[in-house]
């Protein structure tokens, strides 16, 4: 859900659940007309045709739509129309001569790479989650947006899901349904046009987990979405609470690393399998696990190259990170953009399932730990404190006790009170007015040894989220 600017977001904070409701669904009415037209119809009925394809046809079909990309991008988008070594790709069905786009190349010119005349594209505006505390604003074509609700359809489909059916499903993840200083139930809303109810992630403790296996009892969805954190925690509420009547038949997990203990819980809460999905707000990569728990490199969705710290191609059974060249979105075209993820290539690239592709082991670089509330709530996903900070180069969130939070913000020059008050506001709203919140401004956050640092951090840990739930009361 999108809640609008500050005042639209206390308006709808202070209406009674009844009327949370009514808007919710009004809401999930416009975005389902917005989500399922045309585009999405085309895409699907390709998906449900080519994912049986075998190797060849699927590198075919990725060519051309490179073929088409490539001519859009270079033709209509500034940024590659004056660079040299795009001007003579118009044509090419290849990109692995490209120049690597960094994201810092893409922040600081994000401008040059919107295409021209973005009004006859229908386009909608969208922005990273900025795991590192800086996010970018971005296009999104209506083509775009509704083929990539076309993947998602197929996705569920492999758990004999679907979206439009009009049976109940759930989803938790990162939605701030109630307001964060609510001590009481309901910690959820009813969108009735599409049968959803949205779950909070930040009332998950001890003293609410009967309450969300209730609703979840009262609810019955046939799936469950959110990030792997939040819907963990669901699962330890359901074991301890729940009558046993919730039994979906798949639960889809995003946004986050599914670590094995989470995937162990769920499973054994839920009595279903969990299908991992890897995706980026900039639409340009997909990575989903099928009925067999195979994670499948979708060739139909963009060109993802895997590469090592030298650009070259990995072998099998190795570590590389994503070089992805989404060829959706012709409002904001990305080519060979290093979008900061890494994946392990699976040594075995035969499927069990008959899908032809690449085949991926293990997406890595997306763990967090969970922030501890004054109020004993868990919390992840933090990002979104950072989400509209044009100011903030990187942040990283670091709890240093239960209830304490220190927020490290590296700051460009314009970064002023402003800045800082609307950060401190977010954060109030995540993690509740009664945890205490410091700014800690530095000219750099320490890395590890891969280069990269944990966007969220809480100080003596060991472990990850297991020790940190295990340290308070729950693992």
């Amino acid at each position: 859900m999108n809640y609008g600017s500050k005042l639209q977001r206390s308006l709808y904070f202070s209406m009674p659940f009844s009327v949370k409701n009514i808007c919710a669904s009004l809401y999930g009415k416009n975005q389902r007309r917005l989500r399922y037209g045309r585009f999405y119809n085309e895409a699907l009925a390709l998906l449900v045709d080519s994912q049986w394809w075998d190797s060849s046809r699927l590198l075919d079909h990725q060519s051309e739509e490179i073929q088409k990309f490539m001519s859009e991008s270079v033709l209509r988008t500034a940024f590659y129309r004056e660079h040299s070594a795009y001007a003579q790709m118009r044509s090419t069905r290849t990109v692995k001569d490209a120049p690597i786009l960094t994201k810092q190349t893409v922040r600081s010119l994000q401008d040059q790479l919107c295409r021209e005349e973005l009004n006859q594209l229908a386009v909608r505006w969208a922005h990273t989650s900025g795991t590192t505390g800086k996010s970018l604003h971005f296009p999104i074509s209506q083509y775009c947006f509704q083929r990539e609700y076309a993947f998602r359809e197929l996705h569920y489909m492999w758990a004999n899901v679907s979206l439009l059916s009009g049976e109940p499903i759930a989803a938790c993840q990162g939605h701030p349904v109630a307001h964060y200083d609510r001590k009481t139930p309901p910690f959820w809303v009813e969108d009735s046009a599409n049968q959803l109810l949205i779950l909070s992630s930040y009332h998950m403790s001890p003293k609410n987990f009967s309450a969300y296996a209730k609703a979840l009892d009262a609810w019955q969805p046939v799936m469950i979405n959110g990030y792997p954190s939040s819907v963990y925690l669901l699962a330890l509420a359901y074991q301890r609470y729940g009558q046993g009547r919730v039994r979906p038949r798949g639960i889809f997990t995003t946004s986050e690393t599914l670590f094995d203990y989470q995937r162990e819980a769920i499973e054994a809460a839920f009595g279903c399998r969990v299908f991992d999905w890897y995706g980026n707000s900039e639409m340009c990569g997909n990575i989903v696990q099928c009925e067999l728990g195979e994670r499948h490199l979708k060739m139909e969705h963009s060109l993802i190259e895997i590469v090592d710290e030298h650009n070259d191609p990995i072998s099998p059974g190795e570590t590389g990170r994503l070089l992805c060249t989404g060829f959706g979105n012709h409002a904001f075209p990305l080519v060979r953009y290093d979008i900061g993820d890494r994946v392990v290539l699976s040594k075995n690239q035969v499927s069990r399932c008959g899908r032809s592709g690449v085949l991926i082991h293990e997406i890595a670089g997306r763990s967090e730990d969970y922030i501890v509330a004054a109020d004993g709530r868990y919390v992840g996903r933090l990002d979104h404190l950072f989400k509209d900070s044009q100011n903030v180069v990187e942040a990283q969130v670091v709890q240093t006790a239960a209830g304490k939070v220190v927020l490290r913000v590296v700051r460009t020059p314009e970064y002023g009170a402003p800045d800082e008050r609307a950060i401190r506001e977010e954060a109030a709203l995540r993690l509740g007015s009664d945890t205490s919140v410091e700014f800690e401004y530095c000219e750099s956050i320490p890395r590890g040894a891969n280069g990269k640092f944990p966007f969220v951090l809480t100080q003596g840990r060991q472990g990850g989220n297991a020790a940190t739930l295990s340290r308070v009361g729950i693992g």
